[in-house]
């Protein structure tokens, strides 16, 4: 593991660094949520491919770990695509027929045997890290397009709450425990689908299946900001400093997102 100039420094400001776990993510997903009641579900889910999450959770492994090892967690995260994938095309599929707890189990199922895949793929040929592209070009093909529904909803108190709570405790788990989980798993989890599940489980819950299958077919093509983020990132933090490579990752990451957006209204 590659420690890096960053630990040595993080004393002199480390209170900081705790604050801004414990606000980015959150506030990210209250501005996600709010969309999401303004605009539905659909639209949610093409937002939940924008790198709210995975994006800091990144940054802050950069941070306490290092150049090396922020780069091998990005890796990581370019590869933890396809168990996020598998996730929501698994409870998608499951949410024709099964209640929210069903599908939710399945889909963690699924996604943990993908997962365990992925950690051996990051170790093999170069070649391999072309998969969660193919993955991902797969998905937009088998992926429902579900058309959007004018019925009416409605929004549970608790729901903006909890989701900010899940943002906050995901991001101090992951940072905390990175140096022991490694780069590689530190990765998989930086792109766990945490704004994926609870966009498919409150959709579920609150508007029914038909929603569901709306979430996840904007997601998929969401999913073009965070994949293009990690990759980026993954190679540029070989190349340069720190916060030139997350700028230009952003940058690239935001373009490929509002390109979409043409694909998504077709869709």
């Amino acid at each position: 593991m590659a420690t890096g100039a960053f630990p040595a420094t993080m004393g002199c400001w480390g209170p900081d660094l705790l604050i801004l776990k414990l606000t980015i993510v959150p506030l990210g997903l209250l501005v996600f949520g709010i969309v999401e009641r303004l605009h539905g579900p659909r639209v949610a889910g093409w937002l939940a491919g924008f790198p709210i999450v995975g994006g800091p959770l990144l940054l802050f492994m950069t941070l306490d770990y290092g150049l090396a090892f922020g780069a091998q967690a990005a890796l990581g995260a370019w590869f933890g695509l396809v168990p996020w994938i598998a996730f929501t095309m698994t409870y998608a599929f499951c949410s024709r027929r099964l209640n929210w707890i069903w599908c939710t189990l399945a889909g963690f199922a699924v996604w943990t045997a993908v997962a365990l895949m992925t950690i051996g793929m990051q170790s093999g040929s170069r070649w391999l890290e072309l998969v969660p592209l193919i993955v991902f070009l797969g998905a937009m093909f088998v992926y429902p397009r579900a058309a959007p529904s004018d019925e009416e909803r409605e929004h549970v108190w608790w729901g903006l709450p909890a989701r900010m709570i899940a943002g906050a405790a995901l991001t101090i788990l992951i940072t905390a425990f990175a140096g022991a989980m490694g780069s590689r798993w530190s990765g998989i989890f930086s792109t766990f689908p945490l704004m994926g599940s609870i966009i498919c489980i409150s959709s579920h819950l609150q508007y029914g299946r038909h929603a569901v299958q709306e979430a996840v077919a904007g997601m998929t093509i969401g999913l073009t900001s965070v994949g293009t983020f990690c990759f980026v990132l993954y190679t540029l933090l070989g190349m340069m400093a720190m916060w030139p490579a997350f700028g230009l990752a952003l940058l690239v990451s935001s373009t490929a997102h509002a390109l979409t957006w043409l694909l998504f209204k077709k869709r």
